[in-house]
């Protein structure tokens, strides 16, 4: 009687567990993508990767899951890069000039001046030389991109403590830039002065005048609250930014034939909703900071250009990226 009442308890005990153990089994199952990026809640970029991970949660009935971290939480930006190399995350958004810190040519694709709009900017990497890149960084940094072109940012403007209405005037400004040779290189050749700072520390410089400006799409300068510390945006237009979706080739091989159609579908969808959020935000971005402040002033955004266009052709001249890559590339827009 006792071997039976254990083997009862036994078999109690097996059928409660059972539950337990699948949910346990699915959590193993679960294939996790830390997906980092530098913008806040509010910013398009971050609500188009909450949208990327619904539809991949729901496409996938959660064999796919996204964990989405924005404002730097996985670290700084080159904190991020260092994550990607050694697994800690598994995707990452930026601008497209991101993975030119593992492949140089990509810092092509966040130099001003070097083509003339979003279309052009995203046959350039679409096409033929823009597909060897691709590849390139596939094979050397085991990073693949999907959804390129379909995420974009507004164009990026100049925001400044004082008026600047003129290139002339651009002359010896001491800028905020990114910590990267294409945007330092391309406000050198408007003869500025550019000054490499972190993103998290913009804000503070700025409000110190350790610069007396910096350049942002319309969208950032509002979320990250920059027209608090300046009061005048040229409209330059600059550089129209496209945005890269980077996933490590670890995580997306070991992913069924079927999860990986999901993901590239979801980032196709989720840049047509980014760039829906940016368009449909633009104009009420910019009516908002102009309540709050903000003086408009439109340039001569040609000869914005005109001057600028030399920037990519010396940064060829520094061997930032091989002789000769430019002059393909550029051959693919035409």
């Amino acid at each position: 009687m006792k071997r039976l009442w254990i083997l009862m308890f036994c078999c109690l005990l097996a059928i409660m567990l059972a539950p337990g153990l699948d949910s346990a089994e699915a959590q193993v199952k679960a294939k996790v993508m830390k997906l980092g990026h530098q913008m806040n809640p509010v910013h398009p970029e971050h609500l188009a990767s909450m949208k990327f991970k619904e539809i991949v949660e729901k496409k996938t009935g959660g064999s796919v899951t996204v964990d989405v971290y924005p404002s730097d939480q996985l670290g700084s930006f080159f904190t991020q890069m260092q994550n990607l190399k050694q697994g800690i995350q598994q995707a990452h958004v930026n601008g497209l000039g991101w993975p030119g810190h593992f492949v140089p040519e990509y810092f092509l694709f966040n130099t001003a001046f070097a083509f003339k709009g979003f279309d052009q900017y995203a046959k350039a990497i679409n096409g033929p030389v823009g597909m060897e890149i691709r590849e390139k960084l596939l094979k050397q940094a085991g990073i693949r991109l999907i959804g390129v072109g379909d995420w974009r940012r507004g164009p990026r403007d100049l925001l400044s403590v004082e008026p600047i209405k003129s290139v002339e005037e651009v002359k010896g400004l001491k800028i905020r830039v990114p910590e990267t040779p294409s945007y330092i290189a391309s406000w050198e050749a408007l003869e500025a002065a550019p000054t490499p700072v972190a993103f998290g520390e913009a804000y503070l410089a700025l409000q110190q005048k350790v610069v007396k400006a910096l350049e942002c799409p319309l969208d950032l300068i509002y979320s990250q609250k920059f027209y608090e510390v300046a009061r005048y945006i040229s409209i330059t237009e600059h550089l129209p930014e496209l945005i890269a979706l980077g996933v490590t080739e670890k995580f997306w091989q070991s992913l069924t034939k079927e999860e990986q159609k999901i993901v590239e579908e979801a980032a196709f969808e989720a840049g047509k909703y980014n760039r829906k959020l940016v368009e449909d935000g633009e104009a009420d971005v910019k009516e908002k900071m102009g309540k709050a402040g903000i003086t408009y002033i439109q340039v001569d955004k040609e000869a914005f250009y005109n001057k600028g266009k030399v920037a990519p052709l010396n940064l060829e001249k520094k061997g930032i990226w091989p002789k000769g890559f430019y002059e393909r590339i550029a051959a693919t827009v035409k």
